[in-house]
């Protein structure tokens, strides 16, 4: 075996063992890109985050510091690089010497005359590119071991990162369905008291009766609708994708001025201001500016505002109103329930629950009025604190998971239990580690509809005790949260 030969082999070992190591993306990327730097024999290493349609170019992830070749955080236009020729090939570019392989021209070789870039994608998208690069060009081409190897690394990040939507996508789903569960339930109940109440005393109250059902009943409608919306939200897409916003602000000023036009709502900022975020953004900036709008007085004055720091985006929304009530600002700024539970908030919770997803803060300023700043980070992949951002995902999702008030499950494709909340424990009237592992249909009878998987969004069985009792339950099913698992919530009946 020749030397190079040998060298490719350790190299692969190292790497897979970089990829199996319990580590944040950050630390395994950066190691995966110091070792492709080092085998590849060049300056620099680096991940990028591209937009075609902003022509956005972001280094993410890189072996420079702020001094070095490619400091983090660099952005450019993408047409600029060479990697908007990286993204257009079918296979990575190799250039050892870009100037005389026909690059001379391009805007590229003001930086780079070596590079090798390889696509990265995300959920069969591409997300950005792998790069690595040196000032000067190499004396020899790249050799089909090292294209090899720097495709290798492009193509386990990206397998990194996949893994990492999937689990921030579990700690959503979990979280939104504990919310509407604790916020919905007490609230129609409660609605509902009202209105069997005054239908009840209708004879006595005439128009006072009827008026009261009118508006609870419209309040119900209400909570219903924005409950559907905030799902609908938070459900979308969950990937950061460069978005201008000067933009979105712009477009949520026309919509809120259109909708209340006694209000005076402007604008001021940098005419272009790129940062990673997610769709749900301009829901939370609309909830902030549209909240102002209609609670602010009758004429409300509301300033937005953009900011930006070397590591934060700021949006203020501020108004001359007489200020946010304190729970709800408890809501904006902690995600409590208190307000909710009785009756509002599910709005501004949207505004908490898109900061949270930003890795962002709240901050809330009741002074001459109210003033609401989200700010965000400018590089999210790079945690704030020293907790890996993937950990603090799943941490969130098992939390919630296992002690929600709801009855949860995860089953495999061929309906083993992977996983039992204590809620769902109790409905089965086993321990989890008697549950776990085993088919669902191990504990009925009659399986959940159409086998151990429902193609049924809702549906019913019985679970058999061992006392023998039954449990009749009924199940909410939401399939593939993430590839191959599937979440059932339960109820008895």
């Amino acid at each position: 075996m020749s030397q190079i030969q040998t060298s490719a082999d350790e190299a692969r070992h190292r790497l897979y063992e970089i990829m199996k190591s319990d580590q944040s993306f950050e630390a395994k990327a950066s190691e995966a890109l110091e070792l492709g730097q080092a085998y590849l024999g060049v300056e620099s290493g680096f991940l990028t985050r591209v937009d075609t349609e902003t022509d956005h170019w972001e280094t993410i992830i890189t072996t420079d510091g702020s001094e070095g070749l490619v400091p983090p955080g660099t952005t450019t236009e993408l047409s600029g690089t060479y990697c908007r020729h990286t993204l257009e090939r079918d296979s990575p570019l190799a250039l050892h010497d870009a100037p005389e392989q026909g690059y001379r021209d391009d805007p590229g070789s003001d930086h780079f005359h070596c590079y090798h870039g390889t696509t990265l994608t995300v959920g069969g998208e591409p997300y950005g590119t792998v790069c690595f690069v040196a000032r000067e060009p190499r004396a020899e081409p790249f050799s089909e071991a090292e294209m090899m190897f720097a495709e290798l690394i492009g193509r386990l990040l990206g397998h990194e990162l996949e893994y990492q939507r999937q689990q921030d996508e579990l700690a959503r789903q979990t979280s939104l369905v504990n919310l509407l569960d604790r916020v919905l339930r007490h609230n129609i109940r409660n609605k509902m008291t009202i209105i069997r109440a005054s239908a009840n005393l209708q004879t006595d109250d005439g128009e006072s009766g009827q008026n009261k059902i009118v508006s609870a009943a419209d309040d119900l409608i209400e909570m219903s609708e924005t409950a559907r919306h905030l799902g609908k939200i938070l459900n979308s897409e969950f990937d950061r994708k460069p978005v201008d916003i000067r933009a979105l602000a712009d477009r949520v000023t026309t919509e809120v001025a259109g909708a209340y036009p006694s209000a005076t709502i402007s604008l001021r900022g940098p005419d272009r201001l790129v940062v990673p975020a997610l769709p749900s953004l301009e829901t939370a900036v609309w909830e902030l500016v549209e909240n102002a709008a209609e609670h602010a007085g009758p004429e409300p004055t509301i300033q937005i505002t953009l900011r930006e720091t070397a590591d934060t985006v700021e949006i203020e929304v501020a108004d001359d109103g007489p200020g946010i009530p304190e729970t709800e600002r408890d809501v904006l700024q902690t995600g409590t329930e208190t307000q909710l539970v009785h009756g509002s908030g599910l709005g501004l919770w949207s505004v908490y629950w898109v900061g949270s997803a930003h890795d962002g803060e709240i901050a809330t300023e009741t002074t001459d009025g109210t003033t609401v700043t989200i700010s965000l980070p400018r590089h999210p992949t790079e945690s704030a604190d020293s907790e890996p951002r993937i950990r603090r995902a799943g941490d969130r999702f098992q939390a919630a998971f296992e002690h929600a008030p709801v009855a949860m499950v995860l089953l495999d494709d061929d309906g083993h239990l992977l996983d039992v909340n204590d809620s769902a424990a109790a409905i089965f009237g086993r321990p989890v580690e008697e549950l776990t592992g085993r088919r669902i249909t191990a504990f009925s009878e009659q399986s959940p509809e159409d086998g151990p998987i429902a193609t049924h969004e809702t549906g019913k069985f019985v679970i058999e005790h061992d006392d023998p009792t039954t449990a009749p339950v009924e199940y909410t099913h939401q399939p593939d949260i993430v590839p191959g698992q599937h979440l059932l919530t339960l109820e008895e009946r």
